[in-house]
């Protein structure tokens, strides 16, 4: 019986838990990872972060997150975690190693990097998509004189205390980012194009996650009819701070709402302005489609992310979100590719990792025992 080896892109936690998943069931793997060591998308995340997800929830396959660990670990103790889950599992990780092209070969995988080629029988794409910002285009932007930032090497407020500050984006790195700035000083405002829905962290004492497992477990008309009365609250807090929502309800829009009171507590006392969709920009600031025009020094585009799947363009088609076809893990249409980190949603990321690394290992395993 042979043991088919398997290339895994990325060493962020959907690659580490595929990694490890697979050795427990005695596959071969290589990770292959464009950064300087596994976790490095996380390290280079902005420095307020922390999971909106529970630690309990959060941990990956055969190794919890420490019990010392904080209900909501920040950014730095995920980047720990992940480094000790490697060691913890000795996994094969080839760092400074980006995967550049993937191509079939037959039913078998060819991998090119810059340090030359590898051959594996199956392929796991686990690249996530915080390494790739969507970075939106408006007319103008060329001509501004100020500093634009992409959210990805958005640090902290430091460089910006004491600075008109504009956030283009409402997901939670652009919620997060705007509460920062606000908070250390800086004259703030949030552009908002479409609205955005706002739930809280906690909701009667329960994390929001856990509501959301337990929604997500009811039939959808009992869902459609609980949710509006759970978040009431909420609904009219956002209304109050001025944050527009989008039609339908947040079980109507694919992706996570932002997570956390903090933008719309800062925008009803003022410190946070909410703006609408921009028109085009000026050599000194924003002209927006209400018409209003505002200078600004500096701009920060959280625009949102794609998949990073770059090595697999011609392989396998992309939707307008940049996401390939999927059935469950498995690729549609191509033999031996797998996806792992692909569902974003308010169950949790890390979560729904947790569960697709065992089942990416399971086919691959069938596949072990079909070739014997």
């Amino acid at each position: 019986m042979t043991t088919p080896a398997v290339i895994i892109v990325g060493a962020g936690p959907a690659g580490l838990a595929t990694g490890a998943c697979l050795q427990q069931r005695g596959i071969r793997a290589v990770i292959l990872e464009a950064g300087d060591a596994p976790g490095t998308t996380w390290r280079n995340l902005y420095d307020r972060l922390h999971l909106h997800t529970v630690k309990a929830l959060s941990g990956l396959p055969g190794m919890p997150m420490p019990r010392n660990y904080p209900r909501y670990p920040s950014r730095q103790q995920v980047v720990d975690y992940l480094r000790a889950y490697a060691k913890h599992f000795d996994l094969d990780i080839r760092c400074n190693m980006p995967a550049t092209v993937a191509q079939q070969e037959g039913t078998r995988w060819l991998v090119m990097t810059p340090q030359g080629e590898m051959r594996s029988d199956a392929l796991v794409a686990a690249s996530g998509i915080f390494a790739n910002p969507s970075i939106a285009r408006y007319p103008g932007m060329d001509a501004f004189a100020g500093r634009m930032v992409p959210a990805k090497e958005y640090r902290n407020a430091a460089p910006f205390a004491g600075q008109r500050v504009l956030v283009i984006g409402a997901g939670n790195t652009g919620a997060e980012i705007a509460v920062d700035l606000a908070e250390h000083g800086a004259q703030t405002t949030i552009a908002i194009r479409a609205g955005a829905h706002v739930v809280p962290r906690e909701l009667l004492g329960m994390p929001i996650q856990r509501w959301a497992h337990l929604i997500s477990a009811m039939p959808r008309g009992l869902t459609n009819a609980v949710t509006p009365i759970i978040l009431k609250r909420s609904v009219a807090r956002q209304a109050r701070a001025g944050v527009p929502k989008p039609p339908g309800t947040v079980l109507d829009k694919p992706g996570v709402p932002i997570i956390g009171l903090e933008l719309l507590r800062l925008a009803q006392e003022g410190k946070v302005h909410v703006a609408g969709a921009i028109e085009r920009f000026t050599a000194t600031g924003v002209q927006f489609a209400d018409g209003r025009e505002l200078p600004f020094d500096a701009v920060i585009v959280a625009t949102g992310y794609r998949p990073a799947l770059s090595y697999l363009a011609g392989v396998v088609p992309l939707d307008a979100a940049g996401f390939p076809p999927m059935d469950g893990v498995k690729a549609v249409g191509v033999a031996n590719l797998y996806f792992v980190g692909m569902n974003y949603n308010i169950r949790g990321t890390l979560f729904n990792i947790a569960r697709e690394a065992p089942a990416v290992a399971d086919a691959i395993a069938r596949m072990e025992v079909a070739a014997g």
